[in-house]
């Protein structure tokens, strides 16, 4: 093989790398701005010192950057980091007295376990709503994806459909409360099985 031809070999080796980290940082973006305030609040949560408050959270997000490429994406992100931050602050909790944390060590394991469960509690009540939605006939998925999924007014929605607005609102309401009753159901199926 000529010289040239490792060289080409190698430019693209090096420009794939160069793609792959940069769509490893766009994930760890995307993930990170849809999870902060969660992770701001959770650290808010243990620290009652403002500047110790941001001195955890800068280091912890540094450290999340830093071990982003070790992370699990069949695991919920704002989980992942929500364990960073405790054992960050189980951390600081054994380094430093000067600022004291407001809970103890178990406390802290605490609210991050309550933390990872209100997460899951989410995706199953997610899931339920996907189920029961997709068994909705055509006509009624229509119209919630008109006024949630587009926000269009139920003026807007009646005139799209040939229907009253009156009839828009009581469709409406008679479908918030079928999905509510089919979520129900989808969600005790899941806790029984």
């Amino acid at each position: 093989m000529s010289e040239l031809a490792l060289n080409l070999g190698f430019q693209a080796q090096e420009q794939l790398g160069k793609s792959a980290a940069m769509h490893q940082q766009e994930d760890f973006l995307r993930l990170f701005v849809r999870h902060e305030a969660e992770l701001r609040a959770f650290i808010g949560a243990v620290v009652r010192d403002a500047h110790a408050r941001e001195d955890v959270f800068q280091e912890t997000v540094v450290i999340l950057w830093r071990e982003f490429p070790r992370y699990d994406p069949g695991r919920p992100f704002g989980a992942w980091a929500r364990g960073v931050a405790a054992k960050k602050l189980l951390e600081q909790r054994n380094n430093q007295r000067r600022s004291p944390l407001l809970c103890s060590p178990e406390a802290i394991r605490a609210l991050a376990d309550a933390a990872e469960r209100a997460t899951s509690d989410k995706r199953a009540t997610l899931e339920a709503l996907e189920h029961c939605v997709a068994r909705l006939p055509d006509r009624s998925r229509r119209l919630l994806a008109m006024r949630y999924g587009q926000s269009q007014p139920p003026e807007t929605i009646a005139r799209n459909l040939g229907m009253t607005i009156a009839a828009v609102y009581q469709a409406l309401w008679r479908l918030r409360g079928a999905l509510r009753q089919c979520m129900r159901r989808y969600l005790a199926r899941q806790d029984a099985g």
